[in-house]
């Protein structure tokens, strides 16, 4: 068989899970408003510590921002590593040092201190507790996703994302237990849902059926996703959103001054509002003040407008 580069390989992935979507519609498929209800919107995406790395946080902020450069999409990334929804923990986490972070332990004051209007939510790798489907593990779960959305909509949020867990990047021989089929049960559950200002983006199916196109995992450790998996989850929830496929390379992406910018709000953000916001995972980190955050973002911010221009 003639050798293929991986760059090409990975082109027909992006373009098989593009026909994927055209071909089986869901509820992922995007509403001509969610670009112009994003726009000039507080944008919170939080989950575990596949959005805490940001990646496709950077490379999703970079799609709108290029695709429409005429508008301000505010994103505050907040994810946090380890973390549930369930509240959940494996015995011996972190070798016993701490059990997993809920993220109802710093709910309350996300959403009283950062306001958002949109959240973007992606959980489930770690609600499973990397074992076998059990009625109990997924009602934690079940109820963890429902709780997330009735607490934002109290608190003022108009419209919610749920983003699919992204894939368990393990193929088992014979019949050694494989956790991603306790992941594709939680993605069909939560593709099932239909709630009035929820839309549920199926990253799970997009990202196994770019996985079958590969020769390489898109993880190493089977559950962070290397850039290039990043780039994957970015253009598969910005499709959901309602834009174009971008034709660039993640090695054109880094290179543009653009995204330098905008991944430096990230970081910035990252940091500085979950500072002020305080959370718990190896120890409690009280909620801190703000700072100068802000008055770095908005530089970046200004930077991105005028290069974009």
């Amino acid at each position: 068989m003639p050798h293929v580069p991986v760059s090409h390989r990975f082109g027909a992935a992006i373009a098989t899970c593009l026909l994927f979507i055209s071909l089986f519609p869901n509820p992922t498929l995007a509403d001509e408003s969610d670009i112009d209800s994003l726009a000039h919107s507080r944008i919170a995406v939080v989950g575990d510590s596949i959005t805490q790395a940001g990646h496709y946080v950077s490379f999703l902020s970079y799609q709108l921002h290029t695709q429409s450069p005429g508008r301000s999409f505010d994103i505050y990334p907040l994810g946090l590593s380890s973390e549930t929804v369930s509240g959940l923990s494996e015995k011996g986490h972190a070798g016993g040092k701490f059990p997993r972070p809920c993220l109802f332990e710093r709910f309350d004051r996300l959403l009283s201190k950062v306001k958002p209007d949109v959240l973007i939510a992606c959980y489930g790798m770690n609600d499973g507790i990397y074992q076998p489907l059990s009625d109990d593990r997924f009602a934690a779960f079940q109820n963890g996703i429902q709780k997330m959305i009735d607490q934002a909509k109290r608190a003022g949020v108009k419209k919610i994302y749920l983003v699919t867990p992204p894939i368990y990047d393990y193929e088992p021989a014979g019949d050694a237990f494989n956790y991603d089929t306790v992941l594709s049960a939680y993605a069909r559950w939560e593709m099932e849902l239909k709630i009035p200002g929820v839309k549920v983006i199926d990253l799970h199916a997009a990202m196994r059926a770019a996985r079958a196109e590969r020769d390489q995992p898109f993880s190493k450790d089977k559950v962070h996703p290397n850039e290039e998996g990043h780039w994957l989850m970015a253009q598969t929830i910005a499709s959901a959103l309602g834009a174009r496929d971008s034709a660039k390379s993640v090695s054109e992406v880094r290179a543009d001054p653009v995204f330098a910018s905008i991944d430096s709000i990230r970081n910035l953000r990252w940091k500085g509002w979950m500072n002020h916001i305080g959370y718990t995972r190896d120890k409690t980190y009280p909620p801190r003040s703000l700072g100068l955050t802000e008055v770095f973002a908005q530089k970046h911010q200004e930077m991105v407008r005028i290069l974009l221009q």
